[in-house]
């Protein structure tokens, strides 16, 4: 499934609030430090209206994403750790999340789709 189309799907979910982001990896991985993306990714929550309580927790948590995906973990994969370690957010919310993490730390990974074919996750938006 290509993240753009979470990306899209996910427009429609509107003012979630984005938990302490409890737990991200400690890790630093393969995103580089650069406290000029973490402000642009911080700024981009912002202007999504996605609040958040901790800066540096949600910026640990927008790089351990774009991690899992530079690691080869699918998107789904993502979501659902993204919501396993925040309960207040749900799988919509942590798409959006993931989506806007990747638009800052990992883009690559924004227009990428799979070779695999499937029934489409949602009717209309096609397979992975």
């Amino acid at each position: 499934m290509r993240l753009s189309l979470l990306l899209a799907s996910a427009a429609a979910v509107v003012g979630l609030a984005v938990p302490a982001l409890a737990d991200p990896d400690p890790s630093p991985g393969p995103v580089p430090d650069d406290p000029a993306a973490d402000a642009h990714f911080l700024d981009t929550l912002n202007k999504a209206g996605m609040t958040y309580r901790n800066g540096p927790d949600a910026v640990a948590a927008g790089r351990m994403a774009c991690n899992m995906m530079i690691s080869g973990r699918s998107e789904m994969d993502v979501v659902n750790e993204l919501s396993a370690r925040n309960p207040g957010l749900n799988n919509g919310g942590a798409m959006r999340f993931a989506a806007l993490a990747s638009s800052t730390y990992c883009p690559q990974y924004l227009n990428a789709s799979s070779t695999k074919t499937s029934t489409p996750l949602i009717p209309g938006l096609g397979g992975r």
